[in-house]
């Protein structure tokens, strides 16, 4: 079984947020069948084999050159098997290139991971922690292996209204499933796109939902609706000029949301469902750290980068 981290930029000074939690993971997980992905760009693979060299179990790879490599007819053949493997690898191309950008601030690559996550998700499988999350407490410890795509949650009880709704509009999406946004929100995200006001729909009660960890087994329909969802808003963000505004931090929040909603609803023939049986219930500690019972996870909080 696959665990991914993701750190895109150079090693922060304060290590803690980068390689502390992966490592701890590491040493829970020696002699067990888990490998663990450190994804970060291709500049830093040398840094980081060098933080890892001590873990066997932890394998640095350079985010351009799989893309670059995954595009290529001999790794399809080889690895993948479906059309939506060459749509993945060329929309997230298309984000991390933007996030690498110049003219792209820094601060936004926060949403090039969620989008990394994503994809990672549908066409990998396993778990994506963020930095912050390591294990904690004694005893045995094992990740099991994800059988739908599963999201933390704060709460038990529903506390988020979601929009359920078709992109009628929208030149390409007929019939190509729902989307799913916060009800209050559902404008904002349309008029992102220069949609203008998103469509009437079904409303729907979920549990506050977080997006630090996601876990989902390879090809799984929850997975492929969330990717597919992220990475059709960002493009339409990106024809028409807005994925860089004043805006657009609050937008890509409630994008990642919104798509993690619909991948956490969509059933493995296609259907709908209610999320409540696809997320882990987490325990809030009050002191900067959440924790996922269940999986025996902690997820210490640093500080977002995204503004």
């Amino acid at each position: 079984m696959d665990v991914h981290y993701t750190w895109i930029g150079p090693p922060p000074t304060d290590r803690n947020r980068d390689i502390t939690a992966p490592k701890a993971l590491a040493t829970r997980c020696a002699g067990q069948s888990v490998t663990i992905y450190f994804w970060c760009l291709d500049a830093h693979v040398a840094t980081y084999e060098r933080d890892f060299a001590a873990h066997k179990n932890v394998t640095v790879r350079g985010m351009q050159a799989f893309l670059t490599k995954a595009g290529t007819r001999a790794y399809r053949w080889y690895y993948w098997y479906q059309e939506s493997d060459d749509w993945a690898v060329a929309a997230m191309t298309d984000i991390l290139d933007w996030g690498l950008a110049l003219a792209t601030p820094p601060s936004y690559r926060a949403f090039v991971k969620d989008a990394w996550s994503l994809f990672l998700m549908y066409t990998w499988g396993g778990y994506v922690l963020d930095a912050g999350v390591g294990p904690q407490g004694g005893g045995t410890f094992a990740l099991p292996e994800p059988q739908a795509f599963m999201a933390p949650s704060l709460t038990r009880d529903d506390a988020l209204m979601i929009r359920r709704f078709q992109l009628s509009r929208l030149t390409g999406w007929q019939a190509e499933g729902d989307v799913t946004f916060n009800e209050s929100r559902a404008d904002e995200v349309c008029e992102a796109m220069n949609y203008g006001a998103a469509d009437d729909g079904e409303g729907e009660m979920c549990p506050q939902l977080e997006v630090w960890m996601l876990g989902s087994p390879r090809y799984s329909k929850g997975a492929w609706a969330a990717l597919k969802q992220y990475c059709v808003v960002w493009k339409e963000m990106q024809q028409n000029n807005t994925l860089v505004s004043t805006t657009a931090p609050q937008v890509f929040r409630y994008l990642i949301a919104g798509s993690v909603y619909n991948g956490l609803t969509r059933t493995q023939k296609g259907g709908v469902q209610a999320p409540h049986g696809a997320l882990w219930y987490c325990t809030d500690n009050k002191n900067g750290t959440v924790d996922v019972p269940d999986l025996k996870l902690r997820k210490t909080y640093h500080g977002s980068s995204a503004q």
